[in-house]
Protein backbone atom coordinates (compact mmCIF):
# COMPACT_ATOMS: atom_id res chain seq x y z
CA UNK A 1 0.00 0.00 0.00
CA UNK A 2 2.87 2.40 1.07
CA UNK A 3 4.70 1.48 -2.37
CA UNK A 4 1.36 2.52 -4.65
CA UNK A 5 0.77 5.90 -2.56
CA UNK A 6 4.83 6.71 -3.10
CA UNK A 7 4.26 5.93 -6.97
CA UNK A 8 0.94 7.91 -7.43
CA UNK A 9 2.69 10.61 -5.47
CA UNK A 10 5.21 10.80 -8.36
CA UNK A 11 3.15 10.49 -11.34
CA UNK A 12 1.22 13.43 -9.76
CA UNK A 13 4.52 15.20 -9.61
CA UNK A 14 5.17 14.75 -13.11
CA UNK A 15 2.43 15.57 -14.38
CA UNK A 16 2.44 18.93 -12.50
CA UNK A 17 5.98 19.63 -13.38
CA UNK A 18 4.35 19.18 -17.15
CA UNK A 19 1.70 21.13 -16.77
CA UNK A 20 3.00 24.51 -15.12
CA UNK A 21 6.11 24.26 -17.88
CA UNK A 22 3.82 23.90 -20.58
CA UNK A 23 1.76 27.07 -20.16
CA UNK A 24 4.88 29.15 -18.70
CA UNK A 25 6.66 31.44 -20.99
CA UNK A 26 5.68 33.23 -24.07
CA UNK A 27 4.54 30.00 -26.41
CA UNK A 28 1.18 31.13 -26.40
CA UNK A 29 -0.09 34.28 -27.13
CA UNK A 30 -2.28 36.07 -24.93
CA UNK A 31 -5.42 36.48 -26.60
CA UNK A 32 -7.31 33.66 -28.73
CA UNK A 33 -6.50 35.80 -31.89
CA UNK A 34 -3.01 35.68 -31.77
CA UNK A 35 -2.17 39.23 -31.79
CA UNK A 36 -0.05 40.49 -28.88
CA UNK A 37 -0.83 43.79 -27.73
CA UNK A 38 1.78 46.81 -27.11
CA UNK A 39 1.64 45.98 -23.43
CA UNK A 40 2.46 42.28 -23.34
CA UNK A 41 5.93 43.03 -25.40
CA UNK A 42 6.76 46.00 -23.45
CA UNK A 43 8.33 43.75 -20.59
CA UNK A 44 10.77 42.03 -23.15
CA UNK A 45 10.41 43.13 -26.77
CA UNK A 46 13.72 41.06 -27.52
CA UNK A 47 11.95 37.98 -26.23
CA UNK A 48 9.65 37.61 -29.21
CA UNK A 49 11.26 35.58 -31.96
CA UNK A 50 10.07 35.38 -35.43
CA UNK A 51 7.02 36.99 -37.05
CA UNK A 52 4.36 38.13 -34.88
CA UNK A 53 1.59 41.18 -35.03
CA UNK A 54 1.02 43.45 -32.38
CA UNK A 55 -2.06 45.99 -32.14
CA UNK A 56 -1.58 49.81 -30.67
CA UNK A 57 -2.65 53.14 -31.59
CA UNK A 58 0.12 55.15 -33.55
CA UNK A 59 1.42 57.71 -31.02
CA UNK A 60 3.45 59.86 -33.56
CA UNK A 61 4.70 59.78 -37.18
CA UNK A 62 8.50 61.30 -37.88
CA UNK A 63 7.92 64.00 -40.08
CA UNK A 64 11.42 63.70 -41.30
CA UNK A 65 11.70 60.24 -41.51
CA UNK A 66 7.99 58.83 -42.27
CA UNK A 67 9.00 55.29 -42.40
CA UNK A 68 9.48 55.73 -38.72
CA UNK A 69 6.35 55.88 -36.03
CA UNK A 70 5.59 55.08 -32.17
CA UNK A 71 3.04 52.71 -30.82
CA UNK A 72 1.14 52.89 -28.00
CA UNK A 73 -1.03 50.28 -25.76
CA UNK A 74 -4.62 51.01 -27.09
CA UNK A 75 -6.21 51.14 -23.85
CA UNK A 76 -3.92 53.26 -22.45
CA UNK A 77 -4.47 55.61 -25.95
CA UNK A 78 -8.12 55.49 -24.69
CA UNK A 79 -7.67 56.05 -21.23
CA UNK A 80 -5.33 59.28 -21.57
CA UNK A 81 -7.33 60.72 -24.76
CA UNK A 82 -3.01 61.67 -25.96
CA UNK A 83 -0.66 60.20 -27.39
CA UNK A 84 1.82 61.86 -24.45
CA UNK A 85 1.17 60.10 -21.39
CA UNK A 86 1.70 56.40 -22.53
CA UNK A 87 4.74 54.10 -20.08
CA UNK A 88 6.31 52.47 -23.25
CA UNK A 89 6.79 53.70 -26.87
CA UNK A 90 7.40 51.01 -29.68
CA UNK A 91 9.09 52.35 -32.04
CA UNK A 92 8.41 50.92 -35.55
CA UNK A 93 9.91 51.31 -39.08
CA UNK A 94 7.52 50.79 -42.08
CA UNK A 95 8.42 51.30 -45.59
CA UNK A 96 4.93 51.77 -46.64
CA UNK A 97 2.26 54.41 -46.54
CA UNK A 98 3.01 55.55 -43.09
CA UNK A 99 -0.38 55.08 -40.73
CA UNK A 100 -1.98 58.57 -39.08
CA UNK A 101 -1.50 59.60 -35.80
CA UNK A 102 -4.32 58.00 -33.51
CA UNK A 103 -5.18 55.12 -36.28
CA UNK A 104 -5.40 51.70 -34.52
CA UNK A 105 -3.22 49.27 -36.39
CA UNK A 106 -2.16 45.93 -36.38
CA UNK A 107 1.64 45.87 -37.32
CA UNK A 108 3.14 42.53 -38.66
CA UNK A 109 6.79 42.02 -38.36
CA UNK A 110 9.65 40.85 -36.48
CA UNK A 111 11.99 42.54 -33.64
CA UNK A 112 15.65 43.80 -34.70
CA UNK A 113 18.39 45.62 -33.18
CA UNK A 114 17.65 43.12 -29.32
CA UNK A 115 13.94 44.24 -29.75
CA UNK A 116 14.77 48.28 -30.00
CA UNK A 117 12.81 48.39 -33.03
CA UNK A 118 9.77 46.24 -34.65
CA UNK A 119 10.52 46.40 -37.87
CA UNK A 120 7.04 45.67 -39.66
CA UNK A 121 6.12 44.06 -43.15
CA UNK A 122 2.40 44.94 -42.81
CA UNK A 123 0.69 47.45 -41.37
CA UNK A 124 -3.60 46.78 -41.65
CA UNK A 125 -5.42 50.38 -39.91
CA UNK A 126 -8.36 48.63 -37.95
CA UNK A 127 -10.23 52.46 -37.34
CA UNK A 128 -9.40 55.74 -36.37
CA UNK A 129 -10.30 56.54 -33.04
CA UNK A 130 -11.75 60.19 -32.49
CA UNK A 131 -12.50 61.52 -29.04
CA UNK A 132 -15.52 63.82 -29.35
Amino acid sequence: MKRHTYILGIVVLIVGIFSVSSINGKTKPPSGSGVLSVSDIQADPSAYKGVVTITGVVAQVDPSHPDYFALIETKEAKLCKITGCAKFYLPVQYDGKPPTEWDEVNVTGTFAQDGSLFTATKVEVLKHLTFE
